[in-house]
């Protein structure tokens, strides 16, 4: 069981639908940490949910969710962090629920989703970033026509993977030593158009974790792992067929920079190039 992490202020039970786990970051103040998003599922309406800072490997085997998993965690407003979604959540009391893992399961997907899936557009999305409390997450309908590549991965400084090791060595919670972090050899990524009707484009690499985790572990399994990725994560998520859409998030301190977080990408019912 992972601690608490920092100061717990009034927090609350939530039931949440995960839906992004984004590849892990390290730093100084929260240590390794993933960024979870996902659906809150405990209102009267599904709303977005940010959780920061989730350590996850520290997690136990039985406390590590998966995406498409419903959780219940306490969690409190971040205060460091001014988007209306983010929380912070007290990890000692996750509990993982139901696990939507399916591939066949897209039809109980949309419904948890709601009102939030085309709710927005990303153009819309950065338009608004100047108004207070604007919404920082949303999962914006793709437009036929888009492509990917794959791009060398991020190379990390010296002092990064400096703090890699020291976060994956034991500590007082955790007596045995992790594999350290590295980054994605290599990252997928998209250039796309939302639906706003004069979307000049969007160009963004993917920060989802399985894409990541897939570029370093098939390195084992293939001597080239680009055109798997690509026919992964590229034609199995944008491809004919299918009826994309991207869950997209700010950044903290730069609120019109969007990222790609996942894809939500179902079978198109009725095709249109």
């Amino acid at each position: 069981m992972v601690p608490w992490m920092g100061q717990r202020v009034g927090g609350r039970t939530m039931r949440v639908l995960v839906t992004v786990k984004a590849y892990p970051t390290v730093g100084q103040s929260d240590g390794e940490a993933v960024c979870v998003a996902g659906v809150r599922l405990d209102g009267d309406e599904p709303s977005w949910i940010r959780l920061w800072p989730v350590g996850f490997r520290e997690l136990s085997a039985t406390e590590q969710f998966r995406k498409w998993q419903v959780i219940e965690v306490e969690a409190s407003r971040s205060t460091k962090d001014r988007r209306p979604e983010s929380f912070r959540p007290n990890l000692s009391t996750l509990q993982p629920l139901e696990d939507i893992k399916s591939l066949q399961n897209w039809k109980r997907r949309r419904e948890a989703l709601g009102g939030l899936l085309g709710q927005t557009t990303l153009c819309d999305l950065m338009r608004v970033q100047e108004q207070p409390n604007a919404p920082s997450l949303g999962l914006v309908k793709v437009r036929p026509g888009a492509t990917a590549e794959i791009v060398d991965g991020p190379i990390w400084s010296p002092d990064k993977e400096s703090l890699a090791q020291f976060h994956a060595a034991p500590n007082l919670f955790r007596h045995k030593a992790l594999p350290p972090l590295k980054p994605p050899a290599y990252q997928v990524r998209y250039a796309w158009r939302c639906l706003d009707a004069h979307c000049p484009g969007h160009n963004h690499a993917s920060c989802d974790w399985e894409v990541g985790a897939a570029a370093l572990n098939w390195q084992r399994r293939y001597p080239d792992v680009r055109p798997h990725l690509l026919n992964n994560f590229g034609d199995g998520i944008i491809g004919d067929g299918k009826d994309t859409y991207f869950f997209v998030g700010n950044q903290h301190q730069r609120p019109r920079s969007f990222l790609v977080l996942g894809a939500f990408y179902p079978k198109a019912l009725n095709v249109q190039r």
